[in-house]
């Protein structure tokens, strides 16, 4: 699997992608984070009452009054942060096949929310229960699963087993690749960390564009460049270009801008036997020009039209 090919086609993507996924990376981020500021503030304000009541009961009935709000509010934004990375996931596949792509992506899975919350419990589970063995299947497990919310994200109706079955059989003998194209980012993670998170604005949409990519690898068996030419809806090598069918489809099979239905048989000078010259008569045919006319390689003579007697008079 060509890592650099990869990359190449999500940078491609990412430039022909409107609005740019930095914007729609923006947009998810910051309402990722503020999500994770209300909840930390729910945290912080029960935090500050227990502190400075000091009767030890009613610090109880305050935290206990203020806990069932926080767990609430935590399971509502684990629902909605299920959601939203579930619908970032869609942008990024909608993005690498040059779908019409935006901001609204993020929130069409909000009707899918519970079902998400399960697969990622369920995926999460079964992490945990090879993790139990050692570190390392826990991490083999995790790339085992790792398609199943873009196969999720394309088929929303397919059952959370059945998304988990097909990662599973898809990832069969690429944990390796998408191990080693997780390593290839770490410079990019670095670079978001040095610049506060800045450049994270980039790296995030960068990445998920590129792991798009190789899920497509994975289903169809090759790069958006690879199957469709450029990249952008040329289908280059697969016979359609901006210029005519003039690879697959063109010259040499009789349906090119250059040849006019050559080579095949209906091409200008017509090489298997149809004669430019067939409106009269043609030659190569047995067919004389002066047939009209009586013809005489058939043995039919213009003095026969005046006399048909072979024996005349």
């Amino acid at each position: 699997m060509d890592r650099v090919q990869l990359k190449m086609d999500a940078k491609a993507a990412m430039q022909q992608a409107n609005p740019h996924p930095v914007l729609v990376a923006l947009v998810y981020m910051v309402i990722l984070a503020a999500i994770s500021f209300v909840i930390s503030m729910m945290s912080g304000v029960s935090s500050v009452f227990t502190t400075l009541v000091s009767n030890p009961d009613a610090a109880a009935a305050i935290y206990a009054g203020m806990m069932i709000p926080s767990i609430l509010l935590s399971l509502v934004s684990t629902l909605v942060t299920g959601f939203l990375n579930m619908g970032f996931t869609a942008y990024t596949l909608r993005v690498i096949n040059r779908q019409p792509a935006g901001i609204n992506d993020l929130f069409a899975y909000a009707r899918y929310c519970l079902k998400i919350w399960g697969l990622s419990i369920v995926m999460g589970f079964f992490v945990f229960a090879w993790s139990l063995l050692l570190w390392v299947p826990g991490i083999i497990a995790m790339y085992r699963y790792s398609q199943a919310v873009y196969i999720f994200a394309e088929n929303p109706d397919k059952g959370i087993m059945e998304c988990i079955n097909e990662s599973k059989a898809m990832m069969y003998g690429h944990k390796m690749d998408k191990f080693v194209l997780d390593l290839s980012f770490i410079l990019w993670y670095l670079l978001a960390g040095v610049t506060c998170g800045i450049a994270g604005l980039y790296v995030t949409p960068y990445v998920e564009i590129t792991n798009a990519a190789f899920y497509n690898s994975l289903k169809y068996g090759g790069s958006y460049q690879q199957q469709y030419g450029a990249g952008y809806g040329g289908y280059q090598q697969n016979g359609y270009q901006p210029g005519g069918y003039q690879q697959a489809g063109g010259q040499q099979q009789g349906y090119g801008q250059q040849q006019n239905y050559g080579q095949q048989g209906f091409g200008n000078p017509y090489q298997q036997g149809y004669d430019p010259n067939f409106q009269q008569g043609g030659t190569q045919q047995g067919y004389d020009p002066n047939f009209q006319q009586g013809g005489t390689q058939q043995g039919y003579t213009p003095d026969n039209q005046q006399n048909d007697n072979p024996n005349p008079q």
